[in-house]
């Protein structure tokens, strides 16, 4: 991934955004360059790239630009549907694509051909246009400062820059600005519409109330800015749901009394009914894991196998570029852990709490990278602090160093790490935080990541995230068990996007018992439209501030498209009992893959997982704004 950024100022304004990258250049620890272009009206572009090089032979320059004068600041991957040849760039690849596009339709066209992450920013010299976005799923992070007179800047970046106001740019569509043609003049924005675009967290299409919701959080003055929405919809990736009922009389038995939720996975048979469609039943479930176990497999083999194996390496700066960046050989940035560490060498890291999503993804990795080579499992707990009662009970002892962080995520990722593959060099990094170091790290640093996101929950997870994914702990296995080490791996493998289509929150059964089939598949519909809004924005911030890049084998589209190609009975059972109904066609595949004891394991939420919740005030809802932050 990387750092991104453009700014429209005055030519006579300051220059202060190039001083204040240090966020935005952990992003990109490879290469860092910028340029200014003077525009006719009298205002400056200026295109500020950081590159974490993870494709092609040779290390990129950003923003890159073609010899019609065309720039383009990339911070995504192309996993399909254009081909980027082995040894090559696929800045360069869509660079070169778009420069030979001759119309807008072109353009929208190109955009939506890529299958993977990404958020762009696009210069077109001939027509003085901007274009820029994110893809439908919102997987990387693109905020924008809307301005409010000619001597406010234009602002996109990956992460806030500033103390002006920013939010996140709606992954809607395209978006295409044409700066002012004079200093009475105003930016015009027109978006491009996904097809089946509906506003964030809603199932409300676009077209209600346009200009308000574009520009929430933000005061648009009609008269500086002019946002248009096109009628000219962009052909999205983001499927409709299978509402197909079940056929009469097809339903699974409940489970007998004293059978274990692993007995019932292994022989739905086993149930007590001899009746024909409970074995068809069976059979056709045995289908449909092979089928997802089979796209879940080649979502992980693209991303595990799609970037070079490069160490990190000094940053080389452009003269113009004032990077305030520490960066040393293990990969962390200036709030490093200490030269001693032993590094990992490992490639692939995997946020990893025990849960059966990240345990699925860790199995798959597992048939995808050579088998010598080292995976790291990110597990994340923070300081468990006795009540004071329980200070009194034990006369004010200090917890042993086990039960300070036995959190339930620690207790089932090293049940997990056991059903794991043994002949693969595990490193399971025990990454501890106490709450002296989550308070003052989160002050200093990782609320300004989590920004524009507000809410108790972003808070948790937003510093839940960041802390496992920099990767720095204690080795909790092997023959080097306790020491101090850091993870180098470049790219984390993350399970996000698995409970939204297969019915795993809790509110998924509440809705069903309270609606049915008709309202699941309401809520779930819901779900894949709202995914852009609710985390993955905030979660590319926290882990691409280490000089990382998260992937998401879940939210591949193929993976979605066959998701949402099933039927909602076929996916999850949500008349059985939790830690068995929800992510049904999931734990047929975890037991496929030998993953018994995780195969049945409840959901469990990382804020509550790593216990960062406990932390803080137990009487806070997620939704609350919260103070920390």
């Amino acid at each position: 991934m990387c750092g991104i950024c453009c700014v429209f100022s005055s030519v006579d304004g300051s220059d202060q955004h190039t001083h204040e990258q240090s966020r935005l250049a952990h992003r990109g620890p490879d290469r860092s360059h910028q340029c200014s272009l003077n525009l006719a009206c009298g205002l400056k572009a200026t295109f500020i790239g950081h590159v974490l090089h993870l494709r092609g032979n040779c290390l990129a320059t950003q923003p890159a630009e073609d010899a019609y004068g065309n720039l383009l600041l990339w911070n995504g991957e192309i996993f399909d549907g254009i081909e980027v040849p082995d040894g090559e760039s696929d800045t360069d690849v869509l660079l070169a694509k778009l420069g030979c596009c001759k119309n807008e339709d072109e353009i929208l066209a190109t955009m939506a051909q890529v299958h993977g992450p990404w958020s762009f920013i696009y210069w077109q010299k001939d027509n003085q246009s901007l274009w820029f976005g994110r893809d439908m799923f919102g997987r990387r992070s693109l905020l924008w400062h809307l301005p409010s007179d000619w001597k406010d800047e234009f602002y996109l970046s990956s992460v806030k820059l500033d103390n002006k106001v920013h939010t996140e740019v709606p992954a809607i569509g395209i978006f295409k600005l044409t700066p002012p043609a004079s200093q009475t003049g105003c930016y015009s924005i027109t978006v491009f519409p996904w097809r089946l675009a509906v506003w964030p967290g809603t199932l409300e299409p676009v077209q209600q109330d346009f200009s308000n919701r574009l520009s929430a959080g933000q005061s648009l003055s009609e008269g500086y800015v002019q946002v248009t929405l096109s009628s000219n919809e962009v052909p999205s990736h983001r499927p409709t749901i299978n509402r197909t009922f079940p056929p009469d009389g097809l339903s699974r038995p409940p489970a007998l009394p004293g059978q274990s939720h692993l007995e019932y996975l292994q022989d739905p048979k086993e149930a007590g009914s001899d009746d024909e469609n409970v074995l068809q039943t069976s059979e056709q479930y045995r289908k449909l894991s092979d089928q997802l176990l089979s796209v879940l497999l080649m979502a992980v083999k693209t991303r595990v196998h799609n970037h070079v194996p490069l160490k990190r390496q000094t940053v080389i700066n452009d003269s113009s570029v004032d990077s305030t960046v520490e960066q040393n050989s293990n990969g962390c940035n200036s709030l490093d852990m200490p030269d001693t560490c032993m590094k990992s060498e490992a490639r692939i890291a995997i946020l990893f709490s025990g849960g059966i999503d990240s345990t699925v993804i860790a199995a798959l990795a597992d048939r995808c990278v050579p088998i010598r080579e080292p995976i790291d499992l990110l597990n994340v707990a923070f300081e468990q602090i006795p009540k004071e009662q329980d200070k009194r009970r034990k006369r004010c002892e200090h917890a042993s160093e086990s039960n300070r962080w036995s959190v339930p995520d620690r207790l089932t990722g090293y049940t997990a790490l056991s059903e794991l593959n043994p002949d693969r060099p595990w490193n399971f990094i025990e990454v501890n935080v106490t709450g002296e170091e989550l308070k003052i790290t989160r002050e200093a640093h990782i609320k300004e990541l989590v920004y524009p996101l507000v809410t108790v929950l972003d808070d948790s997870i937003g510093c839940a995230v960041w802390f496992a994914t920099r990767g720095c702990g204690t080795l909790g296995n092997g023959p080097h068990q306790g020491a101090r080490i850091v993870s180098t791996a470049r790219v984390v493998l993350c399970g996000m996007g698995a409970d939204e289509q297969l019915a795993g929150y809790s509110r998924h059964r509440n809705v069903y018992q309270a609606g049915g089939l008709e309202a699941l598949n309401e809520e779930l519909e819901l779900e894949l439209s709202r995914i852009s809004a609710r985390n993955l924005g905030r979660d590319d911030r926290v882990i691409t501030d280490h000089g990382k890049e998260s992937r998401f084998p879940f939210l591949d589209e193929k993976v979605v498209q066959y998701l949402a190609g099933l039927p909602t009975h076929q996916k999850a059972c949500l008349d059985l009992s939790r830690g068995l109904g929800e992510k049904f066609l999931l734990r047929l595949c975890a037991v496929q893959l030998q993953l018994m004891s995780t195969s049945t394991l409840a959901k469990r939420a990382i804020q509550f997982g790593s216990r960062i919740a406990k932390l803080e005030n137990s009487k806070e809802k997620a939704t609350d704004v919260c103070d920390r932050l």
